[in-house]
């Protein structure tokens, strides 16, 4: 099943079978599974709107918060969404995802219509000076060595170092994009990008250990869709690890357009085993 068809299925609730070669280590990649609750969200906006549009939602998104309950494997997972809130302003939904009965991940999204006001800050930080990704060679899947969805994703990594390597810096930066174009480029192919590096962290380590996301929350700082992103679309990306200790670290990372616009932040805790 394709990235189409699975978010398609999601977006109509119930059983979404996972296909083949979506994982990182024994579970589900983590942008997967986000863009599934947020594509199963969305569905239940259009029910509920009950106009046809196929819309989604009548405002973009501004943030959107998974917690990884537990692992998820590939094959049948049940999603369900339901709309907590209906607002003037805002719109607010929550999704849960199932795999043999058990909670493997739940989602809270928030929607927001576009509002007047006085305050207008600029974003602070500038996009990383990056080589033109074509300069770049993406990671290669590697069976048994490199992530699974790397076939599907091109990540062309530029500062920091490769994961497990013992590196004395927690941070990386480099380009990220669908190695298939879709037909249009929504919301939910932003999240299958934005999680798609490794921990920024993990590269600190001097052997494997295992690591995961426990918490991820994106928040969309542009609007995103086909009307303001082309299907191709690379993006810029810049983590860093703001603190560590106790076997979790935190990290934040940006997201920018080639053309220097800030579009997303990304927040993570991650539970480090070593």
């Amino acid at each position: 099943m394709s990235l189409k068809s699975m978010l398609e299925s999601a977006s109509r609730g119930g059983s979404v079978e996972v296909t083949d070669g979506w994982t990182q280590g024994r579970a589900i990649y983590g942008g997967l599974t986000g863009a599934l609750l947020l594509a199963s969200i969305k569905g239940r906006l259009r029910d509920a709107a009950g106009d046809g549009s196929g819309a989604g939602s009548p405002h973009p998104l501004r943030s959107f918060t998974v917690s990884f309950v537990g692992p998820a494997t590939t094959g049948a997972v049940e999603v369900h969404a339901e709309i907590l809130r209906v607002g003037k302003n805002v719109t607010q939904g929550q999704a849960t995802l199932r795999q043999d009965g058990k909670i493997v991940a739940t989602a809270l999204a928030a929607f927001g219509k576009h509002r007047d006001s006085t305050i207008v800050v600029a974003p602070r930080h500038p996009m990383p000076e990056l080589p033109e990704p074509g300069t770049i060679e993406p990671f290669p899947y590697i069976e048994k060595m490199t992530p699974e969805f790397y076939r599907f994703l091109a990540l062309r990594q530029v500062g920091g170092a490769l994961p497990f390597t013992g590196a004395d810096t927690g941070d990386l930066s480099g380009w990220a994009q669908l190695r298939e174009a879709p037909e249009e480029f929504h919301e939910e192919h932003l999240l299958v990008l934005a999680d798609a590096w490794p921990p920024a962290t993990i590269q600190m380590l001097s052997g494997f250990a295992p690591a995961s996301s426990l918490t991820w929350t994106l928040e969309l700082v542009a609007e995103i869709g086909p009307d303001t992103i082309p299907p191709e679309a690379v993006f810029a990306y810049e983590a860093t690890t703001d603190a560590s200790r106790d076997g979790y670290a935190h990290t934040h990372a940006m997201m920018w357009r080639p053309d220097g616009a800030l579009t997303a932040i990304s927040r993570q805790t991650i539970t480090v085993f070593g």
